[in-house]
């Protein structure tokens, strides 16, 4: 077991190293000393999903095999590891700026230099080892340094210090979080300014947040008044405060916003100052504050967003149990759903909760029939679906807990979770990485807005019409509706893409028909899942889908379903990058809707799932991934790696019938870059448990890169052009290595059609036929050619010009544009009228005919006649 600790009474400092040596040592488990600040464990309760400690006491010391130590090296400040540090077979790993201390701790690994914070030194190792973080981790690490340099300022602040905060700036650090936790001293007039600025304060709701403005005269220029600004602003719990101050005979105008519904760098430039979105100041010289309050509250009004509630984010609706459902029976649902926690109701009153790890401890004891009533938590923190995101972020903190039931009117109507609330805080704060810098900027502006409406303008009229009317009979039945999947995905990215599905939020089916009427579209209903069909035109068909979720009893197995939320039905697709719904209602056409950072991973150019057991419920969606992996040049991030590489090695594959697998692989092969997917079904294991009879060879690998560039060339080659079937080139390419005995069980355990198990079997019975032909003594005859390739579709005929050399080649552009379409033009009933009795006889006469034809002995009607009469009738 390894694990990362601190010193006892850890600070912000301290607790930033061990997150950062966690993403250093992703294996090592995080441990919580037992005595921890308040200030500290109300931040740690906040982020419980960021750092997933143990407490100290968890930890079973016996199976230690190493200790990660940072911003200390002294055993007094370890707990009960100080007698484990110098134990054999244990690797002890320091990093620490303490330079001198008490009961110093030795290694043959430790990092100790004299820098301002001891995060610094692990910045710098995260940086030089090419480790990813995200903005919430840079965030808690460039807090690390600045309260421990408070702010840089402290004496022992060096320039590294300053290169580390940098380089967390650049990653997304919030400066806002960060301003929360650090304080500073003021001096008399200050406080003095501080008394009059809270005295004079007005306090307005505007469009739901709370912002103040305090007007304040003094006689001469106080400095740090945007300092004190600040810190109203938090004492105040304001969304944002607007400082007024006639200083002398200048008035300054201070600006502090908490949150991006008030925009300072948009306010603050309209009356006639600067800026960014959570600071800004003015000056002005107007000496009438009240004109100037009422100036800016109107500016303010004008341009500010509606405060972001709970009912916004929180899920709905609800899975629920009553109070004499079993312990066992709600492990059920928990285990259906994924769970993990569950509100207990009784007639939609919310009378408990209960954690699947308290689920967990009851069955253990054997208590899985007892009612769940006995066990739940009757304590229930709630909270209303009207109040704000920022007022309940609090709650997390204050009680430890990882999710809120929500209520509206009293009763039962959603829920909010941790994650929930800080992806509403960090969810678009992100930046590219894997795209090139050119794609970014060209994505980056479509990652970035809230609202993609002005980009349906780029649409086909009738496309953005029908959009439009969908969003209008939404708003007539009193329903959401949202367009979802690829084709927001697509739209994102600047791809064409027409296939549209609208999700309702509500009942599908009694939407449809009112959409049919006002697009005059034919519609198909399918009661059974909720969904319905409408077809407009030829070009332009539209899936209608009741808002559901989805469980699946058993791995592989296909979904159970029923209705719920957009925000389940998002969660229940395959990737992040297909999980951005864009919503279609009047007032909100065109909003961004995306739960689960699907544009960041747009931007950044990553495949991503949403759960762990995604592969191991849906194993198709590795195929998936693959696919998309190759049509958009982006890679599975190194989590979704590897569980796909976990699901493949765990069997899971073997519960997928052969007709599915078969048709996720064929979906692959009508994509680009046939052979780059091909070798990452290879590297993640996929490969091998569909043809294990075929090696993947880099000849193999060349043949298939072959065929994706020389079709071009063979099929302008041709006189008469035909459709391709591209899933059975690439078929054929695979079967072309191996013998027919092989290709017989192959086929028939893979279960092909009989279209193409016979067309397999043909190309490879005349693949082994041509090394002889060419043996023999002299050129073959036009007949030999023809006989051979008889029969043989042109998807096998290409396949065999890329596996031969140039005289096959030839050989069998002449049998294509010249020998096949060689006919006779006499006839059976020509042939009895001659005098030759009906029989098998008629037969060889005219293959006998065809042959002389062929081979240009003969060539017309009348060389027909003669010929018969010539060898069949003197």
């Amino acid at each position: 077991m390894e694990i990362i600790i601190g010193h006892n009474n850890i600070d912000f400092d301290c607790l930033a190293s061990m997150l950062a040596a966690k993403n250093i040592y992703t294996d090592a488990q995080l441990v919580l000393p037992m005595n921890v600040g308040r200030d500290v464990r109300e931040f740690i309760n906040m982020y419980k999903d960021v750092f997933n400690f143990v407490e100290e006491n968890e930890v079973e010391v016996l199976e230690l095999t190493r200790i990660i130590i940072v911003d200390t090296h002294s055993s007094s400040r370890i707990g009960k590891f100080k007698d484990h540090v110098n134990k054999p077979g244990i690797e002890v790993i320091i990093y620490d700026h303490h330079i001198f201390c008490d009961n110093e701790i030795t290694s043959n690994k430790m990092r100790i230099e004299e820098v301002g914070a001891n995060t610094t030194i692990m910045v710098e190792e995260i940086k030089s080892r090419g480790i990813e973080i995200s903005p919430v981790e840079a965030t808690i690490l460039a807090l690390g340094i600045y309260v421990d340099t408070n702010s840089l300022m402290f004496s022992g602040t060096t320039a590294r210090d300053a290169y580390a905060l940098a380089y967390l700036l650049e990653k997304e650090a919030n400066l806002s979080v960060i301003e929360d936790l650090t304080l500073n001293r003021l001096s008399l007039a200050q406080q003095e300014l501080s008394q009059k600025m809270n005295q004079n304060i007005i306090i307005d709701t505007l469009c739901g947040n709370e912002v103040g403005f305090t007007l304040v005269e003094t006689e001469k220029y106080i400095d740090d008044a945007a300092y004190l600004t600040r810190k109203i602003l938090e004492e105040r719990d304001l969304d944002a405060l607007f400082s007024i101050m006639r200083m002398g005979k200048k008035t300054y105008i201070i600006g502090r916003s908490m949150t991006s519904d008030i925009d300072l760098s948009v306010i603050m430039r309209l009356i006639g100052g600067g800026g960014h979105k959570g600071a800004g100041s003015a000056k002005s010289e107007e000496s009438d504050l009240n004109k100037i309050y009422n100036d800016i509250k109107s500016v303010v009004k004008a341009n500010i967003r509606p405060v972001m509630r709970v009912r916004d984010i929180m899920s709905s609706p609800v899975k629920t149990v009553s109070e004499s459902t079993t312990i066992d029976e709600v492990y059920e649902v928990m285990l259906k759903f994924g769970h993990s926690g569950m509100p207990i109701v009784n007639e939609n009153k919310i009378t408990g909760i209960i954690s699947r790890r308290d689920i967990d401890k009851a069955r253990a004891h054997g208590y899985g029939n007892a009612p769940v009533k006995s066990y739940m938590s009757k304590k229930v923190v709630t909270v209303d679906s009207e109040e704000s995101v920022k007022e309940i972020r609090e709650l997390f903190a204050e009680h430890g807990i990882g999710r809120l039931p929500v209520l509206k009117d009293g009763e039962m109507a959603g829920i909010v979770t941790r994650t929930d609330i800080i992806r509403a805080l960090y969810g678009g704060k992100y930046k590219g990485k894997n795209k090139k810098e050119s794609e970014r900027s060209e994505i980056g502006k479509e990652y970035t807005s809230d609202n993609l409406s002005y980009k349906l303008e780029e649409l086909p009229e009738k496309v953005r019409e029908v959009l439009e009317l969908a969003g209008k009979v939404a708003d007539e039945e009193g329903l959401n509706a949202y367009v979802v999947g690829g084709f927001v995905r697509d739209l994102i990215l600047g791809v064409e893409n027409f296939d549209i599905d609208i999700v309702i939020e509500g009942d599908a089916i009694a939407f449809a028909s009112k959409f049919a009427d006002s697009t005059k579209a034919q519609i198909t209903i399918h009661e059974k899942f909720q969904t319905a069909f409408a077809y407009i035109n030829e070009d332009l068909q539209i899936d209608l889908v009741t808002a559901r979720k989805e469980y699946y009893e058993f791995p592989g197995a296909l979904p159970s379903i029923e209705m719920g939320s957009i925000k389940d039905d998002l969660f229940r697709r395959d990737f992040t990058i297909n999980c951005i719904a864009m919503k279609l209602n009047g007032e909100e056409f065109g909003k961004i809707v995306d739960f689960y950072g699907g544009r960041r991973d747009l931007y950044d150019g990553l495949i991503r799932i949403l759960y762990n057991l995604s592969f191991i419920e849906d194993p198709t969606r590795i195929f998936r991934a693959i696919r998309f992996e190759q049509r958009f040049g982006f890679l599975m991030d190194e989590k979704t790696e590897e569980f796909a590489v976990d699901a493949v090695s765990s069997g899971v594959l073997e519960k997928l019938s052969i007709e599915r697998l078969n048709t996720e692989f064929f979906y692959m092969l009508k994509e680009k870059n046939i052979s780059k997917m091909l070798q990452r079904l290879q590297e993640l294991g996929l490969y091998q448990k569909l043809y294990p009879e075929i090696e993947m060879t880099d000849e193999l690998v060349k043949l298939i890169e072959k065929a994706d560039v020389s079709y071009g060339d063979f099929y302008n080659s041709l006189i008469n052009k035909k459709n391709i079937d591209k899933i059975l080139i690439y078929l054929l390419v695979l079967y072309s290595k191996i013998n027919v005995d092989k290709a017989i069980v192959l086929a028939d355990r893979m279960r092909h059609t009989r279209e193409y198990r016979e067309e397999i079997l043909k190309f490879i019975r005349v693949r082994d036929l041509i090394p002889p032909a060419l043996l023999l003594e002299g050129e073959p005859t036009n007949y030999d050619i023809y006989s051979m390739f008889m029969g043989l579709s042109y998807e096998s005929l290409y396949v065999m010009t890329l596996i031969f050399d140039d005289r096959v080649k030839d050989a069998i552009l002449l049998y294509i544009n010249n020998l096949s379409l060689i006919k006779n033009e006499i006839t059976g009933r020509d042939i009895m009228e001659l005098g030759i009795a009906p029989g098998p006889e008629i037969k060889k006469i005219l293959d006998r005919v065809l042959k002389e034809k062929i081979n240009g002995k003969i060539f017309t009607y009348s060389d027909e006649i003669n010929y018969i009469r010539e060898k069949f009738l003197s």
